[in-house]
């Protein structure tokens, strides 16, 4: 049991630590990996396909655009979704 927490308290702290990373120099987390910008217009999606760089004003522009405009994507919660919902059902259809 005492190992377990030990993991735990690990864990968490390397988690801490990479998200402190990430606070303190976010141009570093915002690369075009990990960002994708999309333009809404007449309705419709689309992709904006700009010349990344360092010095970009990206994280300058997220600061200052409202809430409501801004959507956070995760691969691993995605897939942890979609295997969730593989394994899950509805145990009122069974007969």
């Amino acid at each position: 049991m005492r190992k377990r927490k030990i993991s735990i308290r690990i864990t968490a702290t390397l988690c801490a630590a990479l998200g402190w990373w990430g606070l303190l120099y976010p141009e570093l987390t915002l690369t075009p990996d990990t960002v994708r910008v999309i333009c809404e217009e007449d309705g419709k999606e689309y992709f904006t396909d700009k010349e990344w760089s360092f010095d970009d004003s990206l994280y300058l522009e997220l600061l200052g655009t409202d809430r409501d405009n801004i959507r956070f994507r995760s691969r691993l919660l995605t897939q942890l979704n979609a295997f969730w919902e593989a394994f899950s059902w509805d145990k009122s259809t069974e007969n």
